[in-house]
Order: structure tokens, then C-alpha cells, then sequence
């Protein structure tokens, strides 16, 4: 990893060896001043506390659970308060009301902690959600598996605060007032003994720290931002017991909604200015140095000109055009992650029941249809009809609504479209989920998939829309094939 203290020469030199790409989108004068930061001993978030992963469940599907399914379980005596999405985290304290406030909602707002061989010695309901795991193989999974008990979730640890791992426009640290307990969606943060919490966390949230989460952390596509412990404990930070003061303020403004730049247009200038004693100009080089590495991960390219007179709306507003000019736009993947997780976005398997049952399934012509072009390797399964499940590639159109789809039909090249699945499950996934060398950032859309019939005699030519790769339809419109 990169430190900035290498930076501060009297030309830009870069050490392809050691250093970091992202400094090459940095001009000499903001490197100076990075420099210059490292040499006038500002701490670093790892002086005040330990960060660690949150807690790997194995199956956060799984373990993390609405009120609901601990009602209808009588699981009350395993269920832990925990907190797994950014969208559950609205404020820089996340407390016990706002816990209650996912719970009524129908969030995942439990995590089931299961004592040893409570298979053998719980309730009923314990042991139903148990076998009902195994029914559906969760114990059969790279992380259940090497447990003794695969339902006993290791390292079961509480902390006072938490920092997201993965982010879109700023990563967020938040003060974990409700002690709940988090997946490995976020991290966990001990903070040292004699240091101020209020203090801690409202002193991240300037411009100078969020650069250097940019400078430190890793991009990757759809601009998502990714920070692994060590990084995070790598973030310098204006830390002083004073600005506990600030907290309150600060955590109003998250909780209206206000804009980062109204944000860090208060914080700056009492953490910075009055706080540090930066000037005016360094402080708008810091927001400079954050706009310009925060928009070229957004961007996916390079800013052509400093926006340090410029406001965020800005640099947003100018990225957004460029997406509208394209006929198609990629759909977010850490949006949609931030949003369910490894939870169902679509599920029809009370319909693939049915089919199971009847054998003879009705198909209902006014379902939509997605219909994809399948790999080369994967166009066996799909011939012998006993494909279960399909990956889409890194980028999939935000146009088709997730919600509505219903049905799947695969495209062989060459041939066409002949064959109907049901989809029974839509989610967000990783393309090689449950292998040893799975990539957790490698995010995917994931079909859960099973032959419904075929739908045409022989195979049928039909143009694929959308970057010569999916459509959009519905039974109803492919029907008046000829």
C-alpha cells in the first residue's frame, strides 16, 4: 500500500513498483499537500481502534432473518439485533429506535445465533429452521461445511462502531449505539479505551478523509468502492476529544438528507479550518483531491480539469448526462446489493411448486420474458434442458424491471429460442459463489432457474436489443412469432 509520505518530491515521479494508479490523477501541488499531511503527524483512523470484518455467516439469507420467521419459528431466544445494509443506516448513530424501525418494516433486522447441538436439544421450531436449512443445502456451503456444527456462526463479536465495506458515493461510519450485531457487509470497529466515540466517528466525515478512503481503498466496476480493514485503519483523521460537539449536528444533517457538500461544507471548516488549522486553500484542495478520485471511480475515466471551484451536484450532474446519452444503462450492482444483499429480488417458487405438482403448467402469455444469449460452455445444459441456474456477465441493462420478470428463455447462437424456464428466484450473486476461489466483488445477477416446456416446436431466430445480448418481452409477444 501506498504511503503519501513517498509523494512529496519536487517533481511527480511514480514508482510503478510501489505506488498506487490512483495517485496518477492527482497534479503535483495536491500531492505536495498529501505530503505534507503525513509529515505534520495527523493520526490515522488504526491509532484510535481496531477494525475487523463483520461476522461471516456463510449465509447471510440464512442467519439474517425479519421478525416474521423468528415469530413463526419461536426463535426469540436466538434472534440478536443486527444491522446489514447501508439503507438500513441513515445517521452517524445507529440506535436502538432505528433498529426497531427496520424491524417494523419487515427488514432482516435479527441474526440467529445457535448454541452447539441445539439440532438435538432446542424446540421444535429450532429444529424445524434447522432442517429446513439442510433441505436447502445451506450446510452444504464452502463456510457451513468446515464447522462442526454448521449452524454455530464463529467469532460472535459486538463493537462500538461500524464502517460499510463497500460504498457508492462515500463509505460511512456510524456509531453503533443499538449494539447490534453485522454480517461481513460492513466492518467492525473496537474503539481504544479513553477515546471520546462521538468524537471518533463525526471526525471521519471531512474532505481530507474521504480522499484518503478513495486513495486507499480499491474500484471496481458499476463505482463501487471496497475498503478491507487494514485500508480503513490507513484513513488519516483530525481526531480531537472537542469535536464530540459536532456530533449531534452532523448526524441531523445525515438523517435530513442533506448533500455531502452541505456536509462537508460545516465540517470542513470546524474539523479542518478551526480544528487542524488549515487554510481556506488546503481545505479546498482536500475537497478537490476527493472530487477528482471520487468522479473518476464514478466515471470509470478520468476527470480532464480540477473541479476544486466546483460543487459535487456538479461533478454528479455532469456524470448523469453521460449515462443518458446511451441507449442503454448498466444497472448498479452495489445499489441493488445495498438493497438486498444475497436476498431475493424476484421470487416465483410458489409458481414452480405448482409445476412440480401438476406437471402440465399453464403459462400465462402476459408474464414477461427474459430472454439471454448463453455462453458457449454453458449451451449443453441448456440443450438437455437441465440447467438450474444462470449468471449474466458484469453488466446487465437497468432498463428490465427485476420485479416483473418472470420467465427465461435462453438464446443459443446460431439457433435461437425454442426453450421456457420459470425463474424462480432473482438475486444478486457472485460468479463463483461457494468455490474456494470465489472473488465477494465480482457481482453478478443470478437466475435460480427450472424447465417450464417448450414453447416452440423448433428454434426461432429472434434479435437480441440490448448490446446483442438480452431482450425484454413478454409469452404474449413471442407467441406472434411465425
Amino acid at each position: 500500500m501506498v504511503q503519501p509520505y513517498r509523494l512529496n518530491l519536487p517533481t511527480k515521479q511514480i514508482d510503478f513498483h510501489s505506488d498506487k494508479w490512483t495517485y496518477y490523477f492527482l497534479d503535483k501541488e495536491e500531492l505536495d499537500f498529501l505530503g505534507r499531511v503525513r509529515c505534520e503527524n495527523m493520526p490515522k483512523i488504526g491509532k484510535y481502534a481496531n477494525v475487523e470484518v463483520g461476522i461471516t455467516t456463510g449465509a447471510n439469507g440464512y442467519f439474517t432473518v425479519p421478525q416474521s420467521i423468528v415469530d413463526l419459528y419461536q426463535l426469540q431466544e436466538y434472534a440478536r439485533p443486527m444491522v446489514g445494509r447501508s439503507v438500513q443506516v441513515n445517521s452517524l448513530c445507529f440506535t436502538t429506535e432505528d433498529w426497531k424501525r427496520n424491524l417494523n418494516i419487515g427488514a432482516k433486522a435479527n441474526l440467529l445465533v445457535f448454541p452447539p447441538k441445539v439440532k438435538e436439544g432446542g424446540g421444535d421450531g429450532v429444529k424445524a429452521y434447522i432442517e429446513s436449512g439442510e433441505q436447502r443445502s445451506i450446510n452444504k456451503g464452502y463456510k457451513t461445511s468446515i464447522r462442526d456444527d454448521w449452524y454455530m456462526i464463529p467469532s460472535i463479536k459486538l463493537s462500538q462502531a461500524l464502517f460499510l465495506r463497500r460504498n457508492n458515493l462515500y463509505p460511512k461510519f456510524v456509531l453503533n449505539e443499538a449494539q447490534a450485531y453485522t454480517t461481513d457487509t460492513m466492518h467492525r470497529v473496537f474503539i481504544n479505551e479513553g477515546v471520546n466515540h462521538k468524537a471518533f466517528v463525526v471526525s471521519y466525515y471531512n474532505s481530507l478523509s474521504f480522499a484518503f478512503a478513495e486513495i486507499l481503498g480499491r474500484n471496481f466496476g458499476g463505482g463501487v468502492l471496497e475498503l478491507m480493514p487494514s485500508e480503513v485503519e490507513g484513513i488519516y483523521l483530525p481526531y480531537r476529544e472537542a469535536n464530540a460537539e459536532l456530533f449531534d449536528k452532523v448526524d441531523q444533517m445525515v438523517r435530513e438528507k442533506k448533500t455531502a457538500d452541505e456536509i462537508l461544507d460545516f465540517t470542513d471548516k470546524e474539523l479542518l479550518q478551526k480544528g487542524m488549522g488549515f487554510s481556506e486553500k488546503e481545505t479546498k484542495m482536500a475537497r478537490s483531491i476527493w472530487y477528482k478520485l471520487m468522479g473518476r471511480r464514478l466515471n470509470r475515466e478520468t476527470l480532464e480539469r480540477s473541479t476544486s471551484e466546483g460543487k459535487l451536484q456538479q461533478v454528479v450532474g455532469e456524470l448523469q448526462s453521460k449515462a443518458k446519452t446511451a441507449h442503454y444503462k448498466q444497472l448498479n450492482f452495489l445499489k441493488l446489493f445495498d438493497q438486498y444483499a444475497y436476498d431475493a429480488i424476484t421470487e416465483n417458487a410458489m409458481a414452480c411448486e405448482s409445476v412440480e405438482e401438476y406437471g402440465k403448467p399453464d403459462i400465462d402469455e402476459s408474464k414477461n420474458v427474459l430472454i439471454s444469449l448463453v455462453k458457449p460452455d454453458n449451451v449443453e445444459r441448456y440443450l438437455d434442458q437441465s440447467a438450474k441456474i444462470y449468471y449474466t456477465g458484469k453488466r446487465f441493462p437497468s432498463t428490465v424491471a427485476l420485479n416483473k420478470l418472470y420467465y427465461f428463455m435462453p438464446y443459443i447462437k446460431h439457433k435461437g429460442i425454442r426453450d421456457l424456464y420459470l425463474i424462480k428466484i432473482a438475486r444478486v450473486g457472485t460468479r463463483k459463489e461457494g468455490q474456494a476461489d470465489n472473488d465477494p466483488n465480482d457481482f453478478r445477477l443470478v437466475f435460480e432457474i427450472e424447465f417450464v416446456k417448450r414453447l416452440f416446436k423448433d428454434y426461432k431466430p429472434v434479435e437480441l436489443k440490448i448490446w446483442r445480448t438480452f431482450t425484454d418481452t413478454t409469452v404474449e409477444t413471442l407467441l406472434k412469432i411465425k
